[in-house]
């Protein structure tokens, strides 16, 4: 038998720092060719985000425009790929959270691969280089601007669709916090938390490494240092005035090197248990609400350092007012079934990547503990 070793890497070009985005005509540039295909966030167009971001691409000829709703499916991104081949574009900008950015990628593979999106669900089945595509994340959180995957969701499936490869990264992606400053409050706590998941899981995966684990103590500790100030600025308005920048840019870098931790260590149970779409609660805060459980789970088998980091955890929670409950959501009794979730996570790879080993009991009692509703409870 041929032992799995341990690997590390990020293919991902970073340009990083306030004012960063300056760099993105100059990366563009770079690729040889300027027709861009942009996929962007609905909401970046609304607020005028879009067009402060397309204004550091002066010389960027701009031939097919798609925004992004949360939560796409694949007929967003066929018909996305559909209207960028047909206008000529050689490359992609891709602007936004997970959803545009998973988009904007799913979209380079289509300009050179042929066969619908969906083909290409699993590890490694892209044949053909994607499309150059630059990644502008304007959310603290998914890091998917390094991640080698993306994530679709279709009705009627009970798992996402997940497309990951060696190929499938962005090829840049630029981090300039001054794109978060008008980010209302719960998106941005949203986010953040679920950057601090990928970082925490990151930790108790089987694939963790003496890599992954520096990457990610240091993003969970600025995550954890820096959520509180970056939440009262967004409450308060300080951030939308630019006097918040400097706490808002440590926790973009903090979220995209969570990503490249639980990247290449793999993700866990938080991430198994929150894979099906049938659950109406954001894939941040259902995280989010996992989170503490899970960590509780596993604190026996972590190391010092890691384990060290979880009285952190909660006493944020604490300082923010969170309560690790779907009960404590407001949503109608039953909505978050623990059965679909459990059923979607023996499906999921991320549960053998769990340090601990799990049974169906185990996480019946972890998903109660959550405040997720079985069956039998509502009748």
């Amino acid at each position: 038998m041929t032992t799995a070793f341990p690997r590390y890497a990020v293919r991902t070009e970073v340009v990083t720092g306030l004012g960063s985005l300056a760099h993105l005509d100059a990366l563009l540039a770079g690729f040889g060719h300027r027709e861009v295909a942009v996929v962007a966030d609905t909401a970046l167009a609304e607020a005028g985000v879009l067009d402060r971001v397309l204004a550091q691409a002066p010389e960027a000829i701009v031939v097919s425009r798609t925004l992004v709703a949360p939560d796409p499916d694949i007929e967003v991104v066929e018909q996305a790929a559909a209207q960028a081949r047909a206008a000529g574009a050689r490359c992609v900008l891709a602007i936004g959270g997970g959803s545009a950015l998973g988009v904007g990628k799913a979209v380079g593979i289509r300009l050179t691969n042929d066969q619908r999106i969906d083909a290409y669900e699993g590890r490694d089945k892209v044949g053909e280089q994607p499309a150059p595509t630059i990644a502008v994340p304007t959310t603290a959180g998914s890091g998917s601007e390094v991640s080698n995957a993306l994530v679709l969701h279709e009705a009627g499936r009970d798992n996402e669709i997940v497309v990951r490869g060696e190929l499938c990264a962005p090829r840049a992606a630029v981090l300039d916090a001054t794109v978060l400053r008008t980010l209302p409050r719960n998106p941005l706590l949203h986010s953040a938390l679920d950057a601090l998941s990928h970082a925490l899981e990151a930790l108790w995966a089987r694939g963790a490494s003496y890599f992954t684990a520096a990457t990610a103590i240091q993003a969970a500790r600025s995550i954890v240092e820096r959520l509180p100030a970056a939440a009262a600025g967004a409450a308060d308005g300080s951030s939308a005035a630019g006097a918040n920048d400097e706490v808002l840019q440590e926790l973009l870098e903090a979220s995209c090197a969570a990503n490249m931790a639980c990247g290449n260590s793999g993700l866990a149970l938080v991430h198994a248990l929150s894979s099906s779409p049938s659950v109406p609660v954001p894939h941040g805060l259902q995280n989010a609400v996992l989170l503490p459980h899970v960590a509780r789970f596993n604190a026996p088998l972590l190391a010092p350092e890691a384990r060290a980091l979880l009285p952190l955890v909660e006493a944020l929670y604490e300082e923010l007012g969170l309560v690790a409950s779907f009960a404590e959501l407001g949503l109608p009794a039953g909505s978050v079934d623990g059965a679909r979730m459990l059923e979607a996570s023996a499906r999921n790879p991320f549960r053998d990547n769990n340090l601990r080993p799990t049974t169906d009991t185990d996480l019946v009692d972890l998903l109660r503990a959550a405040g997720a509703a079985f069956p039998e409870e509502n009748r």
